[in-house]
């Protein structure tokens, strides 16, 4: 979930869904579904509040340069069996300031937002072959950055470690869902990556099901069991013999919200608050142990 500079991409792909509603979402996830996969971990968010066993808080300002929100544990909370970040108009203190500090997310103090922000970072990583199944209706307001995305884990940094965005919308497109898959060009810090464009009426006015789905050789995203993307994983070989899509990964659920120089439009305070809400979130393999 990075500042995007569009005129580098290497192919565009465009997919036109129909609008309508969703898939229904089961009252209980299937233990099994078809093409042989079998349920091995996820969250239904019935609770009364975040199971930190699974999910970890994300706080105070820690990307997205010029964007305009802190994030907060008050933004986070579960209702009616869904997981709610709010995102607020409201001056919102940075717990990662820093007094003196020389990195720019340690110098701002203050943001004027608030928003929520939640990862498996450090508690599960997801592996090959998987499906990653998360339902969820994100909000709309002016500069509003929801987005459902994982990150790998090695030894490269970013964006060499790779980075799949399965969803991210801004206010600006609001039919348009954004996939991308990244890496580094040859292993170096130069980013690559697939951008594909999903349109669909106004996504924040139903729940719809996005879904990465990889083995050893594909990697995909589906909207509602509708394909929008892939890449072929061989694409992300390093010239050591390295691949950064074939390494573990975690999940990231938050809401930025637009600033100076960043990818959305600026905010409008009136448009605030707004609600990303998150369903469920499932993960199958083809590894039944």
């Amino acid at each position: 979930m990075r500042k995007h500079t569009f005129p580098k991409l290497i192919c565009t792909a465009l997919a036109l869904l129909g609008a309508g509603a969703a898939l229904s979402a089961p009252e209980a996830p299937p233990s099994t579904l078809p093409g042989g996969w079998h349920y091995a971990w996820g969250d239904e968010f019935n609770g009364r509040k975040l199971n930190t066993k699974k999910w970890a808080y994300e706080l105070g300002v820690i990307r997205n340069r010029g964007a305009s929100q802190a994030y907060t544990k008050s933004a986070v909370r579960l209702s009616g069996g869904k997981l709610i970040l709010t995102s607020s108009y409201k001056k919102t203190r940075n717990s990662t300031y820093v007094a003196g500090s020389d990195k720019w997310m340690e110098q701002i103090k203050t943001q004027p937002y608030s928003s929520g922000s939640v990862t498996t970072r450090g508690i599960k990583e997801f592996t090959a072959p998987g499906r990653l199944e998360i339902r969820a209706r994100i909000p709309y307001a002016k500069g509003a950055w929801p987005a459902l995305w994982t990150m790998h884990t090695n030894s490269y940094g970013w964006p060499a470690n790779g980075e799949i965005d399965i969803l991210e919308n801004i206010s600006q497109e609001a039919d348009t869902c954004y996939t991308i898959f990244r890496w580094g060009k040859n292993g170096t810090q130069t980013e690559q990556k697939v951008v594909c464009r999903t349109h669909m009426p106004d996504y924040s006015k139903n729940f719809h099901v996005y879904i990465l789905e990889w083995d050893d050789t594909t990697m995909r995203v589906l909207i509602d069991d509708k394909e929008v993307g892939r890449v072929n994983i061989a694409d992300a070989d390093y010239p050591n013999g390295d691949n950064p899509l074939r390494t573990p990964c975690y999940l990231i659920m938050n809401t930025a919200i637009g600033g100076p120089g960043t990818w959305p439009e600026q905010p409008d305070p009136k448009d605030y608050p707004v609600r990303f809400e998150i369903d469920y979130v499932r993960y199958y393999t083809k590894n039944p142990t």
